[in-house]
């Protein structure tokens, strides 16, 4: 009862490296790897602190924002791999010829059986051959922004500030942190629009409509959104629960126990 999970603005993701083979101008690849992997294993059997399969690019909780998600989210499970190994087979893979990747994760526990789980689920749905590396931070980082070793990676962001901007930006090609390499001139069209919309009806579209493309586009793989815990005495009251995670202790107090 002192355990107090609550939604974030966070999203943990695998970025595919759009820049050289094998995910560069093969979307049906990225997209069967998408579709091939169990989100709710992962958040149920995995994380298992009730983090939120993840679907989508922004997390749910936005403020003037309705997260989009993937085309098939609430696909049955069984339908989702039929198409996954279909898509496969159309990108030119198969269990005869199968796809041979790295998944570059840095160092953490939680990180390593993340990994190890979607490797697994990938070699089972598909017949994917993957290696995974293991990366102290800085060299991990470091080879993510340099774009020439990695191919699958773990990444993860959480917002700066409560809005949907600060998700859709990381994609934005010349973006210092856009380690996937993504670069779609229509994508940054819409973000410069977005910037330069002071109506907050309309700019919320441009900024939905930007993130329903990169999801079709498959630049990332989203997998679960973050969530906070925090373990809090029954007798600490005032603390409420929001998207940023900001207490401030002039809200709370003890009740006498």
């Amino acid at each position: 009862g002192e355990l107090h999970v609550a939604p974030t603005l966070g999203t943990y993701y695998y970025g595919f490296k759009l820049t050289r083979p094998p995910f560069k101008n093969n979307l049906k690849q990225r997209q069967a790897l998408s579709m091939a992997v169990d989100r709710e294993i992962l958040t149920d059997k995995i994380t298992k602190a009730g983090e939120i399969p993840g679907f989508g690019w922004v997390p749910p909780g936005v403020n003037n924002y309705n997260s989009q998600q993937l085309d098939y989210a609430d696909m049955p499970k069984a339908e989702r791999l039929k198409k996954a190994q279909q898509l496969y087979q159309e990108a030119g893979y198969s269990k005869g010829n199968p796809l041979t990747l790295e998944i570059r994760y840095n160092t953490s526990e939680n990180h390593k059986k993340i990994a190890i789980a979607i490797s697994a689920m990938w070699k089972k749905n598909l017949g994917i051959r993957t290696k995974l590396i293991n990366e102290e931070w800085k060299v991990f980082l470091e080879n993510r922004k340099q774009k020439k070793l990695t191919d699958a990676f773990r990444g993860g962001w959480i917002g700066d500030y409560n809005d949907a901007f600060t998700f859709a930006e990381l994609m934005q090609s010349s973006h210092g942190i856009n380690d996937s390499g993504y670069n779609n001139p229509e994508y940054d069209k819409l973000l410069e629009q977005a910037a330069h919309e002071s109506d907050l009806e309309k700019r919320r579209g441009i900024l939905e409509a930007a993130e329903r493309m990169l999801l079709k586009d498959h630049a990332i793989m989203p997998l679960y959104f973050y969530v906070t815990k925090h373990l809090i005495k029954p007798y600490v009251k005032g603390y409420t629960p929001n998207i940023l995670d900001h207490t401030y202790s002039k809200n709370l107090w003890i009740t006498k126990h």
